[in-house]
């Protein structure tokens, strides 16, 4: 296992988080109903969601708009970037790309609302440096945690 498998093994167990197809903490009743039986895959679907092909929108072109949708969190964000990437199709529910696809990338790092976040991002960041760098400093070799 890699060390970031682990940490989030851990972390997952420590905090009793429950992350979607991960982990989730199991009623006693549930365990006992299976007869203690402690297989993963009775208590997590692990599986990756299905990965949906619009046939219509590869043939007729367009980018479906629940594919779009998909990045709401993204959206959510940085609003505008949806609309400099994507604008109106003719067909009800597709959407047609702005942009060429090895433009993608620039076009969201060159984007004003992108620039806010990164500098909220390192703002945030360097606080938090700047706040416990005295402290890391402070660690010598043979230190332990306390």
């Amino acid at each position: 296992m890699r060390e970031r498998d682990i940490h989030k093994i851990t972390d997952a167990y420590t905090r009793q988080a429950e992350i979607d197809g991960y982990s989730r903490l199991v009623p006693y009743a549930e365990i006992t109903r299976n007869d203690f039986n402690l297989n993963l895959p009775r208590y997590i679907d692990g599986s990756d969601p299905e990965d949906l092909q619009d046939i219509e929108a590869h043939l007729k072109g367009g980018v479906p708009n629940r594919d779009i949708d998909g990045l709401a969190a993204f959206w959510e964000v940085m609003p505008g970037i949806r609309a400099t990437l994507f604008g109106p199709n003719p067909r009800p529910g597709y959407s047609d790309p702005l942009v060429e696809p090895e433009e993608v990338r620039s076009t969201i790092r060159n984007h004003p609302e992108f620039g806010t976040f990164r500098d909220r991002v390192h703002a945030i960041l360097d606080g938090w440096a700047g706040q416990n760098a005295p402290l890391m400093d402070g660690i010598e070799v043979g230190d332990k945690a306390a």
